[in-house]
């Protein structure tokens, strides 16, 4: 999945402003705009992700990214990273709060954490812990509990031993999981690029024709 928005300018109204000498100038002036106008929309892509979402990972914050413009390609592009080394991407388990709807599991079941389940510090069930939950039989068990009146399916800890057995529920376990939508990308870089593009242009054409 690709999250892009590509940013470009109104070369025409900047050209007008432009004499002929001067014109040679055009792309670099347009280029060095485009660039700063995406900084700033990755940067408030960025605040939007530490502010928003639950415990981010520093490279989910640092996900959005520019690809620049140059003299020769007028066009930048805002995105967020849609290949990852291992695991899934950025662009991919963002989705659910770029969108909204419903997430479903690649196999069975989606695991979701409640508060007795042991995490990390970024609120992830981390691989030894999945692993740990299912496998060891003698402490963790699947399914629903007897004698507990609607209790839920999930993973569910042994505990108080046989003088005084217990169960509590560590893992919650479900077929689809709603999110609604809490990270608007394309509004954000948009409202930057019209609040910023005509301004930053203007200050690049000063600065570059002062030299």
């Amino acid at each position: 999945m690709t999250v892009a928005i590509n940013i470009q300018s109104n070369v025409k109204e900047v050209n007008r402003k432009l004499g002929l000498l001067q014109k040679k100038h055009l792309p670099l002036i347009v280029s060095d705009s485009l660039n700063e106008v995406g900084v700033k929309s990755v940067n408030a892509m960025r605040s939007q992700f530490a502010k928003k979402l639950d415990r981010p990972k520093p490279d989910t914050v640092k996900s959005p990214i520019l690809f620049k413009a140059k003299p020769n390609d007028l066009s930048a592009l805002v995105f967020i990273k849609d290949k990852w080394n291992k695991g899934k991407a950025p662009a991919e388990y963002l989705q659910p709060m770029l969108d909204g709807g419903v997430r479903t599991p690649e196999r069975t079941y989606l695991l979701t954490p409640n508060k007795h389940t042991k995490t990390n510090k970024f609120g992830n069930i981390t691989k030894a812990n999945r692993t740990k939950y299912f496998n060891d039989k003698n402490k963790f068990f699947v399914g629903k509990p007897k004698g507990i009146p609607n209790a839920e399916y999930g993973v569910w800890e042994r505990m108080g031993g046989k003088t005084n057995p217990k169960v509590r529920k560590v893992v919650n376990l479900a077929k689809s999981q709603r999110f609604s939508k809490r990270l608007d990308f394309f509004k954000t870089v948009r409202g930057v690029v019209t609040n910023n593009m005509s301004k930053i242009l203007d200050k690049n054409m000063k600065r570059i024709l002062s030299k």
